[in-house]
């Protein structure tokens, strides 16, 4: 392939991966500045994209949002991942048991990815989505993956915290040495939590689920409004945990 096609392809991709993030609506002045590309690539870039259904423009704000062919293709890859099928009995189950929002994430780059949810009638609005992404620090499951992480990783994710990490609410945490502190005690009791961390007046516990070789490749979490969930935390936390538990000996862990 000419080394031309290639570097098509690889701004087609920078482009689309603007889109994964929590912002899912670009004008095109935006994407120009996020890239540093020019502005006449980008445009002839995202015209193909929208052409093909990839992405589309809204009439009025002119700015672009995920067109019907890549929710397609994301639908298709939810649908085919082993955690998701895996897990879904199981979410179901903690759902009629505890009653409040429950979610299925997995560790993608610096972010927390969404894969299923569950949601009861007695739920409040939660603003997380089935292939949304929220900043790991900010979240339970975030922290409970985080805390069976090596070391290392554990260290280089906190010299990017330093950089990048940005509040979401007065309560997130964006001090490195304040999550090390809590990602030690989320290794130590088997779960973690935030408080108001993402959004205000949610409280979320998570416990992270390992594969047959111990690895962390998702959490399982329960949110719900601040009042319900302090009265109730100790169920929360022994049927989040034990969930977890479950899935992961679905998936082969024998720990």
């Amino acid at each position: 392939m000419a080394k031309e096609q290639v570097s098509s392809i690889l701004r087609a991709l920078q482009i689309l991966e603007c889109f994964m993030d929590s912002r899912t609506e670009w004008t095109l002045k935006a994407l120009v500045e996020q890239l540093g590309l020019p502005t006449t690539t980008v445009f002839r870039q995202v015209s193909t994209l929208a052409e093909r259904g990839y992405l589309e423009q809204d009439p009025v704000r002119k700015s672009y949002r995920p067109g019907p062919r890549l929710l397609l293709l994301s639908s298709a890859i939810l649908g085919q991942s082993d955690l998701r099928r895996t897990a879904r009995p199981e979410l179901e189950r903690l759902s009629d048991t505890l009653q409040e929002t429950i979610n299925l994430s997995m560790l993608l780059e610096r972010d927390i990815f969404y894969l299923d949810k569950v949601e009861t009638h007695r739920s409040i609005v939660c603003n997380t989505q089935v292939g949304s992404r929220a900043p790991a620090y900010a979240t339970s499951a975030g922290k409970a993956i985080l805390a069976c992480q090596s070391d290392d990783y554990i260290d280089e994710y906190c010299r990017w915290m330093e950089q990048a990490a940005r509040p979401l609410t007065a309560n997130t945490i964006v001090d490195p040495e304040r999550l090390r502190r809590e990602l030690a005690v989320a290794r130590l009791h088997g779960y973690a939590m935030d408080d108001g961390e993402i959004e205000e007046g949610l409280i979320c516990i998570a416990a992270p689920i390992c594969d047959m070789n111990g690895r962390a490749v998702g959490a399982v979490s329960v949110s719900g409004p601040d009042y319900r969930m302090q009265a109730d935390q100790e169920v929360m936390i022994r049927e989040v945990r034990r969930t977890a538990q479950s899935i992961s000996r679905l998936l082969g862990y024998r720990g």
